[in-house]
């Protein structure tokens, strides 16, 4: 027995080494491990917790389908001797995972039996259901309601087991007050997100994300101010191939755009190249192809992600001739923007890609 309980402590300790270094793969396969030993010992509450993180490690490894089917065996265990908070918790990722996939009624419905699970637990863990109301709502371009639910779930946050971490919660605000445009928000965010000093890989990336985040916000009032290309470069370098990437790429590509670093852009296009059939990329893909025709025109750096407009006179009129290639990427988006609108509820993803059309027209 002594043997058994070492080898389950060694196998999870390389998993939580590989999750910190981001080796999403591996720590998948350790969990895996973990959780056929603790079957053949008969330790269900072990299994559970392994099946938990089995699933988190591989939706950090873009194996959306994989992580489901173990977050879903951890979430109906309903044994004695399995910890509430694991099978919470495995709730709680799988609605992370449908909030990229599936309806925005199929996710009130799990977030919904979450609240009731609470209500029969009565445990004060609301602070992650908040924070994933918040996430619908983002991806329903309200950033009202989800400022109002992510300053709700931080507002509750409790440093223990089960919960997100604090990196989480103030980077998911730090991204809503961007979307709102409240730039003395998102510089205190920042400014409290850096100070945690994070060491986990990928709340790491979250850091340099709030702040590529906040100096594109700041450049609408000093457009002189230097780009963090450095920032921009070491967070393409960060994003493992084979692991799931959130929007790092994405951020740090406009980035050098907005820095004019077009040779960067390429390198790391041809390196790892955008996904054809996501709505952010291809909208991005958009978005370079017109910051392209601007560059090439002398006219100035535009982040049109942040809604920002050139400033009237400063660009040569040159620059309102309809630019194909920019104009294809947001066709290219249109269908992919109703999809996602219907999906979610919404007609924010269309609207995005009609404002984008009209900055070529005008």
């Amino acid at each position: 027995m002594i043997a058994d309980r070492r080898t389950l402590d060694s196998l999870r300790a390389q998993a939580r080494q590989s999750r910190v270094v981001g080796d999403y793969g591996r720590a998948a396969r350790l969990e895996r491990q973990v959780a056929e030993r603790a079957e053949a010992l008969g330790r269900v509450g072990e299994r559970t917790r392994a099946l938990l993180w089995e699933g988190y490690s591989l939706r950090q490894a873009g194996e959306d389908d994989l992580a489901l089917v173990a977050l879903l065996q951890a979430a109906s265990e309903r044994a004695a001797t399995a910890d509430p908070a694991d099978v919470f918790s495995a709730l709680i990722a799988i609605v992370h995972i449908s909030l990229d996939h599936k309806s925005a009624g199929f996710c009130r419905v799990v977030l919904d039996q979450g609240r009731r699970l609470l209500a029969d637990l009565r445990r004060p863990w609301s602070a992650p259901l908040d924070f994933l109301e918040g996430e619908l709502a983002l991806r329903q371009g309200d950033f009202t309601a989800a400022w109002d639910w992510h300053s709700r779930a931080w507002a509750g946050w409790r440093d223990e087991y089960p919960r997100l971490t604090a990196s989480t919660h103030l980077w998911a605000l730090c991204r809503v007050a961007f979307r709102r445009r409240a730039m003395d928000e998102l510089a205190r965010l920042t400014e409290t997100l850096v100070g945690l000093h994070p060491a986990q890989a990928l709340e790491w990336q979250l850091v340099q994300r709030a702040r590529l985040l906040d100096w594109r916000a700041r450049r609408t009032l000093d457009p002189g101010t230097a780009a963090p290309v450095e920032r921009a470069l070491d967070l393409l370098a960060a994003v493992h191939e084979g692991n799931r990437d959130f929007g790092a790429r994405r951020e740090a590509l406009r980035v050098l755009a907005l820095a004019g670093r077009w040779a960067e852009i390429d390198a790391a296009l041809s390196r790892q190249p955008l996904e054809n059939e996501c709505f952010e990329s291809v909208l991005l893909l958009g978005d370079l192809a017109l910051g392209r025709v601007r560059a090439a025109l002398g006219g100035p750096a535009v982040d049109d992600d942040y809604g920002e407009l050139a400033h009237a006179g400063s660009a040569p009129s040159s620059m309102r001739v309809t630019e194909r290639a920019a104009e294809s990427h947001y066709r290219a988006a249109l269908p992919l923007a109703e999809v996602e609108d219907e999906r979610l509820e919404t007609d924010w993803h269309g609207a995005t890609v009609r404002e984008r059309l009209w900055r070529i027209w005008i």
